[in-house]
């Protein structure tokens, strides 16, 4: 324990005392080595007035020492004369001594060997630069020549001179290579090694926590002027006595011990990690000087090979060059030469092919013009010369361009005069009446069997077509040759399309200067008053030469695709396009054909929808047959016309099947259900239908002879047959028979309107059905007919028309169903559902009828319950009574009434349930009776025998049981 006395720096310069600092620390055995070679290890404070040894050049003395000791900060001057009292052992608390190894002189000898010639050569060098420096500044002023005095020096150059010039034995001591120079050798890790093993380190000692020191001296923003910061450092100490006797003294002396600590702590443990690194750091150095060394050599081989490459060039390369460059020169004039050579025989060719044009010789032309133009592309690709970039020959491709298109023009004149001419021709020579059978007999022909769309023949079928095609070759194959036969064909398109105008437009009837004058629609007017004869046969004629000039037009295209094939041989691919633009332009004419006829047709739409089907029918096969002809020559479908014909149809068969149902439900709500005659064609109408062939149906189109119909009128029949059974019939069941015959001709002579006539048939049978069971079963009859009563009768007749449709909508179904597309086939089930309708409803009508017997039971039942059985009556005895003889006759009545009109089995089961529904009642009144003598059950046993008896009678149908008689047997009587 050493006491602290004050002290403060002399200025006269006087000896001072030691350090505080350094007396304590040697007090405590602390090595006082710290400081080597005037450098200082301490760290450096942060307050402004005091400096470093790192901070100056100047040596520290022990005023300065004594002036920045921490002991001359703590002491107060204000107290310099107050009477000190050194501080007792139990003052100063006990602080642990650092563990720190203690170095000797001698453990830098090593390092101080190998060391010192490295820096004695760089003090040496560092002198030859400096005075080289002021040597080069002094000949640059005298001389005024910088290029030539200014020498090139880097901060190696003098070492690597004295290295690469000089004997090293020949040199200084201090000039001398070390063993360990990094300038002179790498040092790697195996020389540190061997270093470590000439002095071998002692085992380190466990050094001091770091921990112990507070964190605020590794604060980066630490102050000590800041007075919160020196407050934590002094950790609250008064440092200038305010309190206590003397408490400075001993509180000093604890914090400088503490900070004394703590700087020894940091020191101890910056050592030992400079002693970890430093052999890292030597390695990395010499590394560096090796790199140095070999970027020097290179950079020598390198001006070496310039040199040498410059002496080849003189003496070996530059006259070898110069004859390479004089053959150059020699090709190059063959070249010149050959090329003013073909610039002559060009320049010559031109004239001659004027000439030839002027004597109309084309194909000479066009052939000299493709020499010309195959010289001018040769010499190019053979490396001659470009002859289009000499300037004698610069205009003269685009000359030679427009001879050929001049040619090209005058064949495309010649083909479309050819064409077109031809084209007239033919329009105008029209048989008009030879082509009218014609397309009628393809009519009739096609209903039957509609032959499949056959394209034209590719071969010439006759001596016309040959002749046109010589008179055809020569313009199109001049066409091929100029490449002008795809603009030539646009042309082409165009007056062809003109004239398919041209030929509707002079069929339009023709306007009068008043209507003309009146600004409306006239030619459309004129159309939609037209009568449907004239119209017709304006709308025949068009078709005529439309499909004349298709026809022409298919023709064409046939022969223009033999001269394009004997033009191009092996350019499929032009050849091919050629050929799709000859098909697209008779494409294109069918198109506009089509729909030039359907505007004319849609003048008519109204009128055309309320025509009579016989009408009708003519129109739509016209239109079908002039629309699968021009499929025919141009091979594809035509849309243009197609979709008038169908919205058409759509509203013929609207207002068709509008008319129909009209007339179907005013004759139903007016029929008297009276049993008719069956004429002979309605049984035979029926008999296709159940046949299953609806063009039976189409060829007997009202085409009978008169007399033929005279005599199937004689024979009338009472009885319809459908499928062998007989029906009797009324006047609206002849009348849907009719009708069925009508939707089925629609079906054949509309196509593609199966479907639609399919669903209107289904609308009629609905509709037959509705109305029926309204005026029957729901007594509309008695309003709209003005009928009493629904008799057993009506309830017949009503049962044998639903019957006849029960019997025809199975045909009726395979019919449509025979011409029905088959995605559309699953709507046949439309049918299966009105069958089902059907037979319902003709239940209900059997049902209606034993309904009606049980009414007339129950009025009788009450007759009978106010009988006084028991009773004598003399008229009884004989004969039964009134209501059983009632009851019978209405039975048998009825019995009479269904067996004419009914067939077998329906009577059975009507009559059936009638007997069984009568034994049934007639038994439970009869155990409701009480009868008290044996003349009352006599009385009533002569009316159940009488009931058994006399229903047991009635043909064609099961007698009643015994159930109303053994009923009557079972009663007792009480005696």
């Amino acid at each position: 324990m050493v006491r602290e006395r004050s002290m403060h720096r002399d200025e006269g310069g006087g000896n001072s005392s030691r350090p505080p600092s350094i007396r304590s620390a040697s007090s405590f055995g602390r090595p006082l080595n710290r400081l080597m070679h005037n450098a200082h290890t301490r760290r450096h404070s942060s307050y402004s007035n005091f400096s470093t040894m790192s901070e100056t050049s100047l040596p520290w003395t022990t005023r300065d020492i004594g002036f920045n000791a921490i002991s001359g900060v703590l002491n107060d001057p204000a107290k310099r004369g107050q009477t000190s009292i050194k501080p007792s052992k139990a003052d100063v608390p006990p602080v642990p001594h650092a563990s720190i190894q203690k170095v000797r002189s001698s453990d830098f000898d090593n390092y101080l060997e190998h060391i010192t010639p490295v820096f004695d050569r760089y003090q040496h060098n560092k002198l030859n630069d400096e005075e080289n420096n002021a040597l080069t500044s002094t000949t640059t002023t005298a001389n005024a020549t910088p290029a030539a005095a200014t020498p090139i020096t880097s901060p190696y150059g003098s070492l690597h001179n004295i290295l690469d010039t000089l004997d090293e034995s020949s040199l200084p001591v201090h000039q001398r290579r070390s063993g360990r120079n990094p300038y002179g050798q790498m040092l790697s890790s195996e020389s540190l090694a061997l270093l470590d093993t000439v002095a071998p380190e002692p085992t380190p000692r466990e050094l001091p926590m770091l921990e112990n020191v507070p964190s605020i001296f590794f604060e980066p923003d630490f102050q000590l002027e800041n007075p919160r910061t020196f407050d934590a450092v002094c950790e609250g100490a008064d440092i200038i006595g305010n309190s206590g006797p003397n408490p400075p003294v001993s509180t000093n002396s604890i914090l400088q011990e503490k900070l004394s600590y703590y700087l020894d702590t940091v020191e101890v443990h910056l050592i030992r990690e400079i002693e970890n690194r430093s052999s890292s750091f030597f390695e990395a150095l010499s590394n560096l000087q090796a790199l140095h060394q070999q970027t020097l050599d290179c950079v020598s081989q390198i001006h070496t090979i310039r040199q040498k490459m410059k002496n080849i060039q003189s003496t070996k390369c530059n006259e070898g060059l110069q004859v390479v460059r004089l053959q150059v020169r020699r090709r190059n004039l063959e070249r010149l030469k050959e090329a003013i050579r073909i610039i002559k025989e060009v320049r010559a060719a031109q004239p001659m092919i004027q000439v030839l044009l002027g004597q109309g010789d084309y194909f000479a032309a066009l052939d000299l013009i493709d020499e010309t133009h195959a010289v001018l592309e040769d010499n190019k690709k053979a490396g001659v010369i470009d002859l289009k970039e000499v300037r004698a020959l610069t205009n003269f491709a685009t000359q030679l361009d427009e001879m050929q298109k001049a040619v090209g023009i005058m064949m495309q004149h010649d083909f479309l005069s050819i064409l077109l001419s031809d084209l007239s021709y033919q329009i105008e020579t029209i048989d008009f009446d030879q082509a009218k059978e014609q397309i009628l007999d393809h009519i009739k022909s096609t209903r039957s069997s509609p032959p499949p769309s056959v394209p034209l023949k590719d071969k010439i079928e006759n001596d016309e077509e040959q002749e046109l095609l010589d008179r055809l070759m020569p313009s199109t194959t001049g066409l091929v040759r100029t490449d002008m036969f795809l603009s030539t064909m646009q042309g082409y398109r165009e007056r062809l399309l003109a004239e398919i105008k041209e030929i509707v437009r002079k069929k339009y009837p023709a306007v009068s200067p008043t209507t003309e004058d009146s600004g409306q629609n006239s030619p459309a007017r004129q159309l939609r008053t037209m009568p449907f004869d004239s119209f017709f046969k304006m709308l025949l004629d068009v078709f005529i030469m439309l499909i004349r000039a298709i026809q022409r037009a298919a023709v064409y295209h046939k022969l223009l695709c033999h001269v394009v094939d004997q033009c191009l041989i092996e350019d499929e691919e032009k050849k091919k396009d050629m050929k799709k633009e000859s098909s697209d332009i008779v494409f294109a004419a069918a198109d506009l054909a089509h729909v030039r006829c359907a505007k004319l047709i849609g003048f008519r739409s109204e009128q055309n929808a309320q025509l009579n089907p016989t009408d009708f029918y003519r129109l739509a096969s016209v239109m079908r047959t002039f629309i699968q002809q021009c499929e025919t020559y141009c091979e594809r479908t035509c849309f243009g016309l197609r979709g008038t014909v169908l919205s058409q149809q759509k509203a013929f068969v609207d207002h068709f099947h509008m008319e129909r149902v009209k007339q179907e439900a005013q004759l139903i709500e007016n029929e008297q259900w009276v049993a008719s005659e069956v004429p002979s064609d309605f049984q035979r109408i029926v008999d296709r239908i159940c046949d299953g062939s609806v063009s039976s149906l189409a060829q007997d189109d009202g085409t009978q002879q008169p007399q033929q119909q005279q005599k199937d009128e004689r024979k009338s029949t009472k009885f319809l047959i459908v499928h062998g059974t007989s029906y009797f019939v009324v006047g609206c069941s002849l009348l849907i028979i009719k009708m069925f015959e009508e939707y089925l001709r629609c079906i054949w002579n509309l196509e593609g309107m199966t479907t639609d006539i399919m669903q209107k048939l289904v609308e009629l049978l609905k509709l037959f059905n509705s109305r029926v069971c309204q005026v029957i079963l729901g007594a509309g009859a008695m309003r709209s007919a003005g009928l009493k009563n629904i008799s057993a009768k009506h309830l017949a007749l009503a049962s044998q028309s639903v019957g006849i449709m029960i019997g025809l909508i199975p045909s009726l179904k395979e019919c449509v169903r025979q011409h029905m597309p088959t995605k559309h086939t699953v709507l046949l089930s439309e049918f299966d559902r009105i069958l089902k309708d059907y037979q319902e409803h003709q239940s209900e009508i059997h049902a209606k009828l034993v309904a009606i017997m049980n009414e007339r039971f129950f009025v009788h039942v009450k007759a009978m319950q106010v009988i006084q059985w028991d009773e004598h009556n003399d008229s009884s005895e004989k004969s039964p009574n009134n209501y059983m003889e009632t009851l019978v006759k209405e039975t048998m009545t009825l019995h009479k009434v269904l067996s004419k009109y009914l067939p077998h089995q329906n009577l059975q089961t009507i009559m059936k349930e009638v007997f069984g529904s009568f034994t049934t009642q007639l038994s439970q009144e009869i155990n409701k009776l009480s009868i008290q003598t044996e003349a009352g059950k006599d009385r009533l046993a002569k009316d159940a025998a009488y009931f058994t008896r006399r229903l047991s009678t009635l043909n064609g149908i099961d007698p009643p049981s015994n159930a109303v008689i053994n009923a009557v047997n079972e009663i007792s009587i009480s005696e």
